[in-house]
């Protein structure tokens, strides 16, 4: 049936009977690689003198506690964008940064506390430099 309003030809509306939306399925996600696990300490060799001033030359190894979270002034393990990042965790500017003896990093949003060094072992003449798989 069709009228006309204004001289202008309208159709009626038809009944469509659309399914209901679906909800969006999970997106598959490939499994990130993990350094560590709840519970575990990690294992860590410095690669430069970044933390020389705590007495930690390249090839120092560190103990990373990850059962709790780095405080402000504590040395922190971090993990952003894909790299782990050491540094004394400090604010500035309002933003969490790790200070080196390099400089300070400000930590954005993407990153992830991984643990607080907890021990340091002194380093040992001839040992090859050891990095955590990503």
């Amino acid at each position: 049936m069709r009228s006309v309003r204004g001289g202008v030809a309208a159709q009626e509306c038809l009944p469509l009977d659309l399914p209901p939306p679906e909800p969006p399925a999970a997106r598959a996600r490939p499994a990130a690689a993990k350094v560590v696990t709840d519970g575990e300490d990690v294992r860590i060799r410095l690669r430069n003198d970044a933390l020389a001033s705590h007495g930690w030359p390249a090839g120092t190894e560190l103990l990373v506690s990850t059962d709790r979270r780095p405080r402000r002034g504590e040395v922190a393990l971090v993990r952003e964008g894909g790299r782990l990042r050491i540094g004394v965790l400090e604010v500035q500017f309002g933003r969490s940064a790790l200070r080196t003896d390099h400089g300070a990093t400000l930590l954005g949003a993407s990153a992830r506390m991984v643990g607080v060094v907890t021990v340091a072992g002194a380093p040992l003449a001839g040992m090859p430099v050891v990095v955590p798989p990503a």
